[in-house]
């Protein structure tokens, strides 16, 4: 394989940093979350090494400047996917809280202020991803679409981190509601089996 200058070199080391440093721990991200690696950030990976490699193949600058743009591209299309599926995973673990805790009060952690800031977060988050799409019908180009996209994963993350900080209390309190559901049934048994031995006790003393 020839070797390519030090600026090309240069280029290759930073594709392949974004790689490892970025989309990586954002796949493993959504593995973790939902267990998915889907195929269109697999065919964009697939797609900067096939022009990576075609650097050590190109004759002349032009063909290995050409490459490496492509690939640059590449990179930044396959975060931009990332963000997307990330934002998506996010909202499917908040409906899934929603409704595991639908029946806890939440306005009780810390002194009433997680409810307030979690529902701002989340209105946050809706709105930053809803702006994104609005562009997304607008342009196909990666550059513009990036930063909004980026917003709405970052919202979203905000909102998975403020709860996920806050599970401990959550907890607590669901096993605090669940105990108050059960004491009313375990009282009108608790009655019931008083009326019983009651109502036995008169039933041996006329038959006594």
């Amino acid at each position: 394989m020839k070797s390519l200058s030090e600026t090309y070199d240069q280029r290759i080391k930073e594709i392949h940093h974004q790689y490892k440093n970025v989309i990586s721990p954002f796949i493993m991200q959504l593995e973790v979350l939902d267990g998915l690696y889907p195929i269109e950030i697999l065919n964009e990976i697939r797609a900067v090494f096939g022009h990576l490699s075609k650097c050590y193949l190109s004759e002349g600058p032009d063909a290995i400047e050409r490459n490496l743009d492509k690939a640059d591209g590449h990179i930044k299309r396959a975060i931009l996917d990332c963000y997307k599926y990330l934002c998506l995973a996010y909202n499917d673990k908040y409906k899934e809280f929603d409704n595991n805790y639908r029946n806890v009060d939440l306005s009780e952690i810390d002194n009433g202020e997680f409810l307030p800031v979690l529902c701002k977060k989340r209105i946050e988050a809706i709105n930053k991803l809803t702006d994104a799409k609005k562009n997304e019908l607008q342009t196909s180009d990666v550059e513009v679409l990036y930063n909004g996209f980026e917003e709405a994963y970052n919202a979203y993350a905000d909102v998975y981190n403020l709860i996920n900080n806050s599970m401990v209390k959550i907890e607590y309190l669901k096993r605090k509601a669940k105990i108050r559901s059960i004491r009313p049934a375990i009282s009108f048994w608790i009655g019931i089996f008083g009326f019983l031995v009651g109502l036995v006790g008169i039933i041996l003393a006329v038959v006594g």
